[in-house]
């Protein structure tokens, strides 16, 4: 059957354009107008069901590592500004009102004479009275350190600055004994020595799990020493030191040996920062 322009128009060449083009263009939308079938349908869901599927879980790993690589960044951070606070103030205790070194075992950054609070005071502030130790004074170390708001993750965190267990007993999650060289299960810190460690609670196995193998997997102890802070070293961690070395990493699997412990009943990491005479 004949359209009826060609009726119109026995020759094509006498089509106005106006004609064809209006022609096509109903043409057009009879065809546009049909839609999509169920099947279709159901295929295309099936697809952006499959890619969700698939890219979801990839993405929230992402920002999980992400978290974990931040608190590891921040703990890189406070090594660092302990080291420039031994170099000034000849020790690791934070100084009491007379600019005396002691110990603090909250590690609370609420309380005014707890390590991080000292670490994070200006040497300008009224609290430095400006006796003994506070001369040597330069604060701030750290430009932040909030024990309510972990970086990254966790729910709380705490820098304590105490006396750990004697050398060589034997590490467990809770006690302040750390296996650095994660060979013995066995304390290697000097008996009588300042210890300063981080506490975080609130996390979660596979993230300590993953925040161990950043900071002690696949990389040597000895880069969390500063020989500075540590001039009675025993033979096995003066090794460590010198040789830049010293055996392979902990297995990831292991909760408490190198700088890192983890007791999985209360989700709580101990991790060691660095220690002194």
């Amino acid at each position: 059957m004949k359209h009826p322009l060609f009726k119109q128009y026995p020759k094509f060449s006498q089509i106005p354009l106006f004609g064809l083009k209006e022609a096509m263009l109903k043409r057009g939308l009879r065809h546009r107008t049909r839609g999509f079938t169920l099947v279709e349908m159901i295929g295309v869901l099936a697809i952006i069901a499959i890619l969700m599927a698939l890219l979801f879980p990839k993405a929230f790993q992402l920002v999980a590592s992400s978290k974990v690589q931040s608190l590891a960044a921040a703990i890189r951070t406070y090594e660092t500004a302990l080291t420039r606070y031994f170099t000034d103030v000849g020790s690791l205790y934070p100084l009491d009102v007379t600019g005396i070194p002691t110990t603090e075992t909250t590690g609370n950054s609420t309380v005014s004479t707890s390590l991080p609070a000292r670490l994070t005071l200006n040497a300008s502030d009224p609290l430095n009275t400006g006796a003994n130790q506070w001369r040597r004074f330069r604060g701030p170390y750290l430009e932040r350190f909030d024990s309510a708001n972990p970086p990254g993750i966790g729910t709380s965190m705490f820098m304590p600055a105490t006396t750990p267990v004697s050398y060589g007993t034997s590490v467990t999650t809770t006690n302040f004994g750390w296996d650095l060289d994660a060979k013995d299960g066995l304390s290697d810190i000097p008996t009588g020595h300042t210890v300063i460690y981080l506490r975080i609670t609130g996390i979660r196995q596979r993230d300590f799990l993953h925040l161990n193998n950043i900071l002690d997997g696949g990389s040597s102890l000895a880069r969390s020493y500063s020989p500075q802070l540590d001039t009675a070293q025993p033979p096995i961690l003066a090794s460590l030191v010198a040789g830049g070395g010293g055996g392979p990493p902990p297995p990831a699997n292991t909760l408490t040996r190198g700088r890192l412990k983890y007791n999985v009943a209360t989700q709580t990491a101990l991790i060691y920062l660095a220690h002194s005479p």
